[in-house]
């Protein structure tokens, strides 16, 4: 059993109790020690044992989460916390058999050091790809539909799968207006919510597992924090894990997680150290074959537990390792021998990545040490065909380079088309491996491989991996044509970034193009430098990267030619503004903006100013019918659209600061709209128009009201437009004056609920105000008032309304 005939029991074991323990395992499990071990069997062919060791405790609170989310229904959120290599993912894994049992699904999101846009989304389309098409995945589908109804369609460019569920001749599916980029953003992350609360079930409930979140982009972590808060899921268990030992990459994590507790969500935390050393005996012994009681197995189990921390990954290399330098070899009596002097006297980093990176450099051959770092640049999991075409290993066999790596353990072949990293912390190392002078003409070399070799009708499906290479060696792009294609696939990547909500993922690819370009092509190529500065405003207003949003605005308000190239730049800016409470500075720019765009307000206003247009305004209305108004061509003039907008901000900045400038504002977007046709902005300008007539000095109820219905009509014919302010007028301010408030509570809620759909957080809060107010006047009962309101501070909380919250409180 020991291997050792010649030796006395005393030269092999302490006492007489271990000698017993090893008989007793020896006999309940007998293929640990007493079957022979093949004699082809070398030391190259050392096979690390699968099975988890330890974490008992760990596991048992994990499976308990997991039970009370399928019985009571309520979302569960844990975090694993603790250092590269120390079996956050195995832990996880130890649950897949419980939630099998209770016929639960298992989602599984990989962040990487290389992660690309819509990971999350990713995830998902591959969980829809993999329903079945039997009475079960049938009834899913169409609870997914159901749920989502006219919002699938907002989520069908990030998740392709979800598209396939889309009745094509339905108008039930069809988009609506255009909304904004924050609007879509609010409404991708709503959409979200219910997606996942249509696959979570008490029949089949979802554990969303989050791996490796440390790599987490902040988009991703902003919409993680949202739907792990949202009332529309139940039946979810949310579990992540991610490293705290580097502070830099931990930050953003653990400011989500304090996020997530400030809307009174626990956080179940489970913080893993070292495997205890009984358990690192248990491996060693079962990887060897030898029995674990045997004193020099205890010996080596005790040195290899020391040098490595307790670390599974960092025990498994480190075994791998002492083969490779022979001081743990098979021997002629097919049993494994070690050095154990040798053994106590390496030197090794305590840091595992330090470790591997050092075991690769001086293990690999120099052909095998090129396809590490180049799959290391690749992410966590990569093609063989993406692969194939961004390394060049001349004479060296992909088999024979996947033996080797599987054999090292570092990179393991899911099938014939994926390989992914055995752990982030090697693909780490491999990195490391790279020479700090070298890495950007590497990267610079594989995108340029990729580009060259990936088929012309494949592009857009691997522009992400290709901009993702040549950017991080975009400084040494020289020539201007190289820097015309590099900004026209940044212009390409981030606007396919842009289409899934990535926002991030896009600034950073506007960006990029613009370093690429530089300030020379505003002149030589002025449409490109001009598309990817408008694209970055939006993507970093998108972010609240304001400060680079300003440098991107001020580019093109120096560079551009005309003024229609310089609106969107004014308008961040305002959005800017109007973000950090400056409405003041909103209402002097907007003002010096509207003198130039030809609509200059008078630099007096008084009562008399305010009267002298409205009787104007009410004179020119006169001659249009209701049905006049409701065919009003659409409004072509670009400047007098601008116009629109202008005066849309300086409303909502003067109803913080100056609310005598209202009426103003008013009638002279009435006039545009009178003058110039229809844009996105009239209805609501008719309908706040409508709340003029009925106010305490006009008191005209009866033209309030109908203007009131002309802007609800005129809205329904443009699709919905600006529903949420439309219906905080109407219903909030002029019905009231005609109708029982019970007749406009439906409406004002339909506003709020349209306004979350469809990202208007705003006006959806504007609608709620009102609703609420209603409510508590019309005789509803009390306690069911106090939980709408309860589960209306949550919302308003989770999205920063926090004076709403307060008003309701």
């Amino acid at each position: 059993m020991v291997g050792d005939d010649t030796a006395e029991v005393s030269e092999l074991y302490d006492n007489a109790s271990d000698v017993l323990k090893d008989l007793q395992v020896a006999a309940t499990n007998p293929g640990l020690c007493l079957i022979p071990v093949a004699k082809e069997r070398d030391r190259a062919s050392l096979v690390m044992s699968n099975t988890f060791y330890g974490r008992r405790n760990e596991v048992a609170l994990l499976t308990r989460s997991l039970q009370t989310v399928a019985v009571l229904g309520k979302p569960n959120v844990a975090v694993i916390s603790g250092r590269g290599g120390a079996g956050k993912t195995a832990l996880v894994n130890q649950i897949k058999k419980p939630l099998e049992d209770i016929n639960g699904r298992f989602i599984r999101v990989k962040f990487d050091l290389n992660t690309q846009p819509a990971v999350l989304f990713s995830a998902l389309d591959s969980f829809i790809e993999e329903i079945s098409d039997d009475e079960e995945g049938l009834e899913l589908k169409q609870r997914i539909k159901d749920s989502l109804g006219s919002e699938i369609s907002v989520v069908a460019n990030s998740m392709p799968n979800i598209a396939k569920l889309i009745d094509k001749s339905s108008s039930r599916f069809a988009t609506t207006a255009e909304v904004s980029t924050i609007h879509q953003h609010e409404q991708m992350k709503c959409a979200l919510c219910k997606f996942i609360g249509s696959i979570a079930t008490r029949k089949n409930p979802i554990v969303l597992f989050l791996d490796d979140l440390h790599w987490a982009d902040k988009t991703s972590l902003d919409v993680i924090q949202r739907i792990t808060v949202s009332p529309d899921i139940s039946h979810c268990f949310f579990l992540s894990c991610y490293r705290d030992n580097d502070f830099a990459l931990a930050k953003p994590v653990e400011s989500m997680l304090d996020g997530i507790q400030s809307q009174d969500v626990p956080i179940i935390k489970v913080p893993l150290g070292r495997l205890e050393i009984d358990y690192t005996h248990e491996f060693i012994s079962e990887t060897l074959c030898l029995p674990p009681n045997l004193k020099s197995m205890k010996q080596l189990a005790n040195a290899v537990h020391h040098k490595t921390g307790g670390l599974i990954l960092y025990i498994k290399n480190f075994m791998y390792e002492l083969c490779e330098e022979g001081l743990l070899c098979f021997n002629v009596s097919r049993r494994w021998q070690f050095d154990l002097d040798q053994i106590r006297q390496k030197d090794i980093s305590d840091d595992v990545v330090e470790y591997l990176k050092h075991r690769m450099a001086k293990l690999a051959k120099s052909r095998y040490l090129l396809g590490l770092r180049v799959a290391s640049c690749l992410g966590s999991s990569f093609s063989v065909n993406t692969f194939q075409r961004a390394v060049d290993m001349k004479g060296v066999n992909l088999d024979d380079f996947v033996q080797f790596v599987e054999g090292n353990g570092f990179i393991q072949r899911v099938n014939q088309s994926t390989m992914h990293w055995a752990h982030d912390a090697v693909q780490q190392a491999a990195y490391k491996t790279i020479s700090s002078s070298k890495v950007e003409s590497l990267h610079l070399l594989i995108g340029g491989r990729l580009l060259v070799r990936t088929p012309k009708e494949d592009i857009d499906e691997c522009v992400f991996d290709i901009v993702e290479q040549m950017n991080k060696g975009f400084n040494l792009i020289k020539t201007p044509e190289q820097k015309f294609d590099g900004a026209q696939l940044n212009l390409h990547a981030g606007q396919k970034a842009m289409s899934s909500l990535s926002f991030h993922s896009a600034a950073k690819y506007f960006v990029c193009g613009i370093k690429i370009l530089g300030d020379e092509f505003w002149g030589d190529n002025y449409d490109l430098t001009l598309s990817l500065h408008q694209k970055a405003l939006e993507a970093l207003f998108a972010i609240g990267d304001c400060e680079s949003m300003d440098t991107i605005a001020a580019n093109i308000l120096a560079n551009a030619t005309c003024f229609e190239d310089e609106v969107n730049a004014h308008l961040y800016r305002m959005r800017h503004l109007s973000s950090i409470g400056q409405s003041n500075e909103v209402i002097r720019k907007c003002k010096d903006l509207l003198r130039r765009l030809g609509e200059p307000l008078p630099t007096e206003i008084c009562k008399n100013v305010i009267i002298e247009e409205f009787v104007a305004t009410k004179a020119k209305l006169k001659a249009f019918t209701e049905e006049d108004l409701l065919t009003l061509p659409d409004m072509t003039d670009k400047n007098k659209l601008a116009t629109m907008l202008f005066l849309s901000y300086t409303v909502n900045a003067a109803i913080i600061c100056q609310p005598f400038l209202i009426p103003l504002l008013t009638f002279r977007g009435m006039n545009l709209t009178l003058d110039h046709g229809v844009s996105s902005l009239s209805a609501s300008c008719i309908a706040t128009y409508g709340c003029w007539l009925v106010n305490q000095q006009i008191s005209d109820f009866q033209e309030g009201f109908r203007i009131g219905q002309v802007a609800t009509k005129l809205m329904n014919r443009r699709g919905g437009e600006n529903k949420p302010r439309v219906f905080s007028s109407v219903y909030g301010l002029i019905n009231v004056w005609r109708q029982p408030f019970q007749a406009c509570l439906d409406k004002l809620l339909e506003g709020y609920e349209l306004g979350m759909r469809q990202g208007d957080i705003d006006n959806a809060f504007g609608s709620l105000a009102m609703y609420g107010h209603m409510t508590t006047c019309c005789g509803s009962p009390l306690q069911e008032i106090v939980e709408n309101y309860r589960l209306y501070c949550k919302n308003a909380i989770m999205f920063k309304e926090i004076v709403f919250a307060h008003s309701l409180v």
